[in-house]
């Protein structure tokens, strides 16, 4: 366990600690009440939070630091059919695919992945993604 990871425990369980002592000092009636109001405040907050990862989710497509035994794909955007080749030995190249009318661009990224086979990233196809082994012959 990191110090930073075991500090954000302790500080949780005795945040948790005194809200329990202060809730126990206060009595059953109060303690009802103030949970009452503590709980809407947890809720508004948490439906907050929520609502702002949902807007700033944004477009991206990310395999950062991916590390894959094959093959790793990703393709955004298409509208027609989309047909991958394998190319063998581990280029690791992205595919470049025009983006559908009317569809943001976006931004995928694969900094610092590592692949065995092939790098490809797939999202927003229109039609078919067919994937074939390779044509070329082992030297």
């Amino acid at each position: 366990m990191t110090k930073r990871l075991l500090l954000t425990v302790i500080g949780a369980v005795l945040a948790l600690g005194g809200l329990a002592a202060f809730l126990v000092l206060q009595g059953l009636d109060a303690a009802d009440k103030w949970s009452s109001v503590l709980s809407l405040f947890f809720t508004v907050a948490g439906f907050a939070l929520a609502l702002a990862g949902f807007v700033t989710r944004g477009t991206t497509q990310s395999a950062d630091q991916a590390v894959a035994g094959g093959s790793l794909h990703q393709i955004r955007n298409v509208t027609g059919d989309v047909v991958i080749t394998s190319g063998g030995g581990g280029t690791g190249a992205l595919p470049t695919a025009a983006p559908a009318e009317g569809q943001g661009v976006g931004t995928q990224s694969a900094h610092g992945a590592r692949t065995a086979g092939d790098l490809h990233q797939i999202d927003g196809v229109g039609g078919s993604v067919r994937i074939e082994p390779s044509t070329r012959s082992a030297p």
